[in-house]
């Protein structure tokens, strides 16, 4: 027996604080390396922001005209790509000279100026400026000559968007990672939780299903060796109580004959006949006994047939025997099932509609979800306050369905315990001619419709 234990890790509370750090962690991990390749995209360097060129000519112009002329000169050469300006002394700079040094174009700088003492200075967006702002621009400086500079500041590239759509897309990541990683953890969760409902639902229509297979988490595996204890529980009981009532009927037997051959020495006929009547009534609800509880001890296997053909083959019993039945039907309908056990129920439903309604009509039909069979006959019906109480074992409606019939009221017990054994259920309702209609209604998940072509 499965025993939970205070510091036990296969719990559901600890898988759910286990997923939600994992998700976390993550997501985060997963924003973090998005985010770092998109700066990485959204920042490129100098080198490849295409101004080093173009400024080592701007500079060369600069550093040849007169300070006078080079303002305007400057301005002058103002493109998309940039915006030159002079700059006359190191004080004028808008960014620290000590922590601006391009150390990895500052020999391309050089080598196309021809000037090897060529200072040469840069920044990039996030870097701080001489009031400790982070800069939003690249900038590259290269010094003249006279010690002056030629500055050139490019326009802010970070994936050509505003900080507010920046932020909604980082969000959009981190919420699509974080719902990924949640489905994909919880599945551990959800997916023994659906094993136990399916078997549990199976059970409900099988006594004889299997034992659950108690996997997951803690929580679920001990629900399902419970589930486990009482679905054997219930089997036994229904085993013994079965074998106990069946072996009730089959000694009943014994007793029965003795009575019979007793009776042949009676010399009044009139006592004899009434003895041998009871006895062959009893004899009878031994024998409808016997057949009950064998077709509840008996399960047979299930397997896929023609269920409009199962049909027809039954009406076509009655028909031979001279009863007047009528089938109605649209299309055949494949059903996974247990042949013999359905079979004996419509067996009972159409018998007893001859019996006492004269003659059935029996219609067949499927739906998305069921397929329904419907017995009408033509006799007096049941009243319906006792539509629920003829399901009950040897009850017999008295006005009606005596026992000068030949039933002994097992039929319509049967025949609910064989449709509630596949999951359907029948239902009792008055028909278009004043008698009794029983609808058989049958689970469509185990069968499908196919043209009878």
């Amino acid at each position: 027996m499965i025993r939970p234990r205070p510091w036990a890790s296969d719990t559901i509370s600890r898988w759910f604080a286990v997923n939600m750090i994992v998700t976390i962690a993550i997501a985060a991990a997963t924003n973090a390396a998005f985010m770092a390749f998109a700066g990485v995209w959204a920042k490129p360097g100098l080198d490849e922001v295409g101004i080093i060129d173009q400024a080592v000519a701007v500079t060369r112009i600069l550093d040849e005209a007169p300070p006078a002329w080079r303002p305007r000169l400057a301005a002058s050469a103002k493109n998309d790509a940039y915006a030159p300006s002079w700059v006359p002394n190191d004080g004028a700079l808008p960014f620290p000279i000590a922590t601006s040094t391009y150390h990895s174009g500052s020999e391309k700088v050089r080598t196309l100026l021809q000037q090897p003492g060529t200072r040469v200075l840069a920044y990039e967006p996030g870097d701080l400026d001489l009031q400790g702002h982070p800069e939003k621009n690249y900038g590259l400086a290269i010094s003249l000559s006279d010690g002056s500079w030629a500055m050139f500041v490019a326009p802010e590239r970070s994936w050509g968007l505003g900080r507010g759509k920046r932020a909604l897309i980082t969000g959009g990541v981190l919420i699509a990672c974080s719902l990924c990683v949640a489905a994909l953890a919880s599945r551990r969760l959800a997916r023994p939780m659906e094993r136990f409902a399916r078997q549990a639902q199976r059970f409900g229509t099988d006594v004889n299903a299997p034992p659950v297979e108690a996997t997951g988490p803690l929580e679920i595996r001990l629900a399902g060796q419970a589930f486990n204890e009482m679905q054997a529980r219930v089997q036994r009981y229904v085993a013994d109580r079965t074998h106990m009532l069946a072996a009730i009927s089959h000694d009943l037997r014994a007793p029965l004959t003795r009575m019979r051959l007793r009776g042949e020495f009676i010399e009044d006929e009139e006592q004899q006949r009434k003895l041998f009547r009871d006895v062959d009534e009893m004899q009878a609800m031994v024998n409808a006994s016997l057949n009950f509880f064998r077709d509840d001890s008996e399960q047979e296997a299930a397997t896929r047939f023609n269920l409009s053909e199962l049909v027809d083959t039954v009406l076509d019993d009655f028909r031979d025997a001279g009863d007047d039945v009528a089938f109605q039907t649209g299309e055949a309908i494949a059903y996974v099932g247990r042949p013999l056990t359905l079979r004996r129920a419509i067996a009972n439903l159409v018998d007893n509609a001859i019996k006492y309604g004269v003659r059935a009509s029996v219609r067949l039909s499927a739906g998305t979800e069921w397929v329904e069979i419907v017995v009408d006959d033509d006799g007096s019906g049941i009243p319906t306050h006792l539509h629920e109480d003829v399901f009950r074992p040897f009850y017999r409606v008295e006005t009606s369905r005596n026992r000068q019939t030949g039933g002994v009221g097992l039929g319509l017990a049967a025949a609910r315990s064989a449709v509630r054994g596949h999951g359907g259920d029948i239902l009792l309702e008055s028909s278009v001619s004043g008698g009794l209609r029983v609808r058989v209604r049958l689970p469509m998940e185990n069968g499908t419709a196919i043209s009878l072509l």
